[in-house]
């Protein structure tokens, strides 16, 4: 049987800087095609790992594979099968949207390529990002939101099969983060991208599709949306059929964590398995009911926080 290839494979990973470990023997791995969030606190290690699967920091110990090739032995290779957007702009504020793309475009194309697709490729990126209003626009002049989509741009003008997007959405506002993943997602499905995004936005943790969470360079929890907050998020049951009747039935049998809602009452615990459990043993009372699971908010507070009791011996 032959072993499966990964986008991005992590192979007990170190980092240290002289007596300080930065990552400490982290692994995971991150399947073609999948939007994998990488979440932590500041401080966590997570642009610290960036770096290194980049090739912009030394590894201590570890392997790092990049579509099932190790990294260090064909860099040139690798490198061009990935886009980065980095948490600040390294585009050129003086030159247009256009211009900016174009000198990226031909630093990818081949000499005998450049004349012919150079133009086709700008044109084709400016459109699936819908840059077209701005396009002869000086980039330092744009909007937030409007860089940041020139700059998400800028990572994929040389179709890569793998984006790292760190921070991609700080500081910019509600409507500006929803056309971003709008078109981010349309091209993801589009092009089959795989993307490793880090983000303290825990709504854009829930949209991925598997998450690790880091704290100090350790590995504390990952999993799909869904497996942590079932693992680590509190849980209700809403019910709503004769909410004075069973709130009395309910309180009877010891449950005193009750919120009363306008359309019934709330039931509150701490896992979605003892909500789970709840239902099963009182299901007579319930006709009309639904188990509504925490969110990641709740996850990443709780996995962290555990992590930091643990260590502070708490």
């Amino acid at each position: 049987m032959e072993n499966k290839v990964y986008a991005i494979e992590i192979k007990n990973l170190v980092k240290n800087f002289k007596n300080v470990t930065a990552i400490n023997n982290l692994s995971f791995s991150v399947e073609k095609g999948q939007l994998f969030g990488f979440l932590g606190l500041n401080g966590a290690g997570k642009t610290t790992t960036l770096n290194i699967i980049l090739g912009l920091l030394k590894r201590t110990s570890g392997e790092i594979f990049i579509n099932g090739e190790n990294f260090e032995r064909n860099v040139a290779n690798t490198r061009k099968q990935i886009g980065i957007v980095f948490q600040e702009s390294i585009l050129d504020a003086s030159l247009t949207v256009k211009q900016n793309l174009m000198t990226r475009a031909y630093l990818y194309v081949s000499d005998f390529e450049k004349n012919i697709k150079v133009k086709d490729i700008v044109e084709e990126i400016i459109k699936e990002f819908q840059l077209e209003e701005i396009a002869n626009r000086e980039y330092g002049k744009l909007s937030g939101g409007q860089k940041r989509r020139v700059d998400i741009a800028r990572a994929l003008v040389h179709k890569p099969s793998i984006l790292f997007l760190d921070e991609p959405t700080t500081g910019l506002d509600p409507s500006s983060r929803k056309l971003v993943w709008s078109i981010l997602r349309k091209i993801q499905k589009e092009r089959k991208l795989t993307i490793l995004l880090t983000t303290h936005y825990m709504e854009e943790a829930n949209n991925c599709d598997y998450s690790i969470i880091i704290e100090k360079g350790n590995k504390l929890a990952e999993g799909s949306p869904t497996t942590l907050k079932t693992k680590y998020a509190s849980a209700m049951v809403k019910v709503y059929n004769n909410p004075n009747i069973i709130n009395h039935a309910i309180k009877a049998k010891g449950f005193h964590a009750i919120t009363h809602a306008i359309d019934g009452i709330e039931i509150r615990f701490k896992t979605y398995q003892m909500a789970l459990n709840f239902v099963k043993n009182h299901i007579e009372l319930l006709n009309d009911y639904e188990i509504v699971k925490g969110d990641m908010d709740e996850v990443f507070l709780n996995v962290t926080g555990a992590f930091k009791n643990k260590k502070e011996g708490i």
